[in-house]
């Protein structure tokens, strides 16, 4: 009875008793969207665990470019600045150039003051979703960087005057430096 006990246990099969942890990276991210219609960049950084072909993270990223925007007739900038969680999988590893897919979610703050570099400034607490789907390029055993079109979804635009989630909303190209181990065997093709 023990026997038999204890053999349907070793048997029992879960969502990640396969799943086995390869290694880490972090890096810069950049991201080139719009706000309000006119281009910014956005840099930051983030990092995560290797489990298989998948990766959880984090990520901090906020826009460098100061927008202007007028409210009656005075000057204001704006800019968007959020982080949180990074989920990503990159099939076909050991390729040299192989797809890859990425989502971003979490929370920030969309600023808008009459001087950038003063705080505190009138702003909003918001979400935001970023998918995005592209191509990863093994450098060397260390280096890939990806490249990717996605959109970014701003929620909770509320307290910003005459802006909305939709002025925050936008198309994005991102380019991704993973710097890291990502498992033995893993790129086998790449460039030395």
């Amino acid at each position: 009875m023990l026997t038999l006990v204890s053999t349907g246990y070793s048997q029992q099969e879960t969502l990640l008793s396969n799943a086995r942890v390869v290694g880490g990276f972090g890096g810069p991210l950049l991201e080139f969207g719009k706000i309000r219609g006119e281009m910014t960049t956005s840099v930051g950084g983030g990092g995560g665990v290797v489990i298989d072909n998948f990766f959880v993270g984090a990520y901090g990223i906020g826009s460098v470019s100061n927008l202007r925007y007028q409210i009656e007739n005075d000057d204001f900038y704006m800019d968007l600045a959020h982080g949180g969680f990074w989920l990503g999988y990159t099939p076909m590893t050991n390729k040299i150039v192989h797809p890859w897919i990425s989502t971003r979610f979490g929370w920030g703050f969309a600023d808008i003051d009459d001087d950038p570099f003063e705080y505190p400034s009138a702003g909003d607490a918001v979400f935001v979703f970023t998918p995005e789907v592209g191509a990863e390029l093994n450098v060397a055993r260390f280096l890939r960087i990806s490249g990717s079109i996605g959109y970014r979804m701003v929620n909770d635009i509320d307290q910003l005057d005459n802006l909305t989630n939709k002025d925050f909303r936008s198309v994005t190209g991102q380019l991704t430096f993973r710097f890291g181990w990502f498992g033995p065997g893993q790129n086998n093709n790449q460039i030395d």
